[in-house]
């Protein structure tokens, strides 16, 4: 049987305050997968435990998804945040983790990460993950969207224990080397067969390009035809990352540092 949310969304974060004080009582830890929207089968349900099941323990990071009918009043960050603080979610002392949220009403989605699952899981990591899982978000196949996100987490987790996380991509050395060595090339042939137009050379005028008495100006005078106005987005400090890659974080209510992002489908 698939379990649910049994708590009100609302009674949650009353607690959330004095929960994060204390220790998760064993009671209200719930399993990673959580389907209180009622997306899949009863077998969809299993297979998909088994897998989160699986790469929670073989990578020691707790991956988990979560369906709820609506945000009730919530942001999908707040919300996710607050479900894998108060619900006991993350593997180890460090409590280490992430969790995918699924909101029906709204149709948003979020991943929350915590301790290991914030550097495993990039902002870069997760907008991968997104471009993803949402396809199959948008047609309702949603045991495809939480396998696809249960395989990528693996992969992405495994990355980061090889000292290789899913980040923002950076040019390699050999391509930055290449490009200075063509610009140079370039300018050297361009400068010869700039030497080569010897009977070339650029006048002072206007008038030394015309022919002699082709032209009688009767009248001059200055018009104003037209402006170029080129305008540069002003720098701003969104709270995020400052575009090296890496995670941002924020403050969950509990008063704990998560990563992640999301969107909607």
């Amino acid at each position: 049987m698939k379990r649910i949310l049994t708590l009100i969304v609302s009674i949650v974060l009353l607690a959330l305050p004095i929960a994060a004080n204390s220790a998760i009582p064993e009671e209200r830890q719930l399993p990673l997968l959580v389907d209180d929207a009622n997306l899949l089968t009863d077998s969809e349900y299993s297979a998909l435990l088994s897998a989160l099941e699986d790469v929670s323990e073989r990578r020691e990071c707790e991956v988990a998804v979560v369906t709820v009918q609506s945000l009730n009043g919530s942001s999908a960050e707040s919300l996710a945040d607050d479900i894998y603080d108060y619900y006991g979610f993350g593997y180890g002392p460090g409590d280490d983790g992430m969790l995918l949220l699924l909101a029906m009403s709204e149709r948003k989605w979020h991943i929350t990460t915590y301790g290991y699952g914030a550097v495993a899981l990039t902002d870069y990591g997760i907008e991968q993950i997104g471009d993803e899982i949402v396809p199959y978000l948008s047609d309702g196949e949603y045991y495809s969207a939480f396998v696809t996100f249960a395989n990528l987490c693996d992969e992405y987790i495994a990355s980061a224990r090889a000292g290789s996380p899913v980040d923002v991509p950076k040019a390699k050395p050999s391509v930055l080397i290449a490009l200075v060595i063509g610009l140079v090339a370039a300018f050297i042939a361009t400068s010869a067969m700039k030497g080569q137009l010897k009977t070339v050379r650029s006048q002072g005028g206007a008038a030394d390009y015309t022919v002699p008495g082709s032209l009688n100006v009767t009248e001059k005078r200055d018009m104003f035809l037209f402006r170029n106005v080129t305008k540069s987005p002003r720098p701003h400090d969104d709270g995020g990352s400052s575009g090296g890659g890496g995670s941002s974080t924020h403050t969950s209510s509990s008063g704990r540092s998560h990563g992640g992002g999301g969107g909607s489908f």
